[in-house]
């Protein structure tokens, strides 16, 4: 996406319509979790993406106003932060509870077996109660007018643009997309502990975000990442759950033989991935284009 060589630019009206489309699907995702007493897993992973896509949109938003716009965002994007981390508490529940629900629980002493079932019973309870909690603050935040506010913000009139070349605010934060992986990766291979994975992770997450922003804005300039670095995306959200699941443990399930299995398949998973990192060079997207700079991370 490189402005400078093609001369090429994207007016900020593309972007208002492309957040318009994120905004309804976040506004469709809260209605469908506060309408059903019991939101299914996946409307709480949806919601959770959609959430995460606007608060991208409106970064990349932000970079086109001047300094005074920009800091009418920030108690916007404070808000839809504090849902989109409720959300994720409550997914990682749901996590936990698909995991232990894939336990075989027929390699286990009754014992153990009943130690397992119980223990789902506690978590799917406090899932329920999460839920609820959940529901209540989606419903007080779309009373109070958050949605239609955030939409108010790039259909104000008036607005003062630092820059009007979306496409080259898109290019920005492409690169440093890039870099943050990079980073990230280095710091993971020196030192892998959970923190530095579970940062991997997020950016590469978070590239992949701008990565759908760009496809929609400039589907000429669309670059899908490499094979491996999805893989490696997919195996650090499962190791995360791992985590999750394991860090979370009541003490009188900890020295069971199921939570000492979950524990194998984490270090047989770190170890796939700690060779991943120890790779000198891995390309981070799928094709290079000529001229386009693409690096790996």
């Amino acid at each position: 996406m490189d402005t400078e060589r093609d001369g090429r630019s994207v007016p900020p009206a593309l972007l208002v319509r492309e957040l318009d489309r994120i905004l309804a699907n976040a506004i469709s995702s809260v209605d469908t979790v506060i309408e059903r007493p019991h939101p299914t897993a996946g409307s709480l992973h949806r919601l959770h993406r959609e959430l995460r896509r606007l608060r991208t949109g409106l970064a990349v938003w932000a970079r086109l106003l001047s300094r005074r716009d920009q800091e009418r965002l920030r108690p916007l994007d404070l808000r839809l932060k504090r849902l989109a981390r409720l959300v994720g508490r409550i997914r990682d529940r749901d996590i936990a509870i698909d995991l232990l629900s894939h336990v075989d629980g027929g390699r286990w002493t009754p014992e153990e077996t009943l130690r397992l079932a119980r223990y789902r019973t506690r978590l799917r309870d406090d899932a329920r109660t999460g839920r609820e909690l959940l529901r209540a603050f989606l419903r007080a935040e779309r009373d109070a007018g958050l949605f239609p506010q955030v939409r108010s913000e790039w259909h104000r009139p008036r607005l003062r643009y630092r820059s009007n070349d979306v496409r080259a605010v898109l290019y920005r934060f492409r690169g440093r997309g890039e870099e943050r992986v990079r980073k990230a990766r280095r710091k993971a291979r020196r030192r892998p502990t959970t923190s530095r994975l579970h940062r991997l992770r997020i950016r590469v997450r978070g590239l992949r975000h701008v990565i759908d922003l760009v496809g929609a804005i400039d589907p000429t300039d669309a670059r899908p990442l490499s094979a491996p670095v999805r893989r490696l995306q997919r195996d650090l959200g499962r190791l995360h759950d791992l985590d999750v699941v394991l860090d979370g443990l009541a003490p009188e399930v900890e020295p069971t033989a199921w939570a000492n299995a979950l524990r194998t398949e984490r270090r047989r998973l770190r170890e796939t991935l700690l060779s991943y990192l120890e790779r000198k060079s891995t390309p981070l997207w799928a094709a290079k284009r000529p001229g386009s700079g693409a690096g790996n991370p």
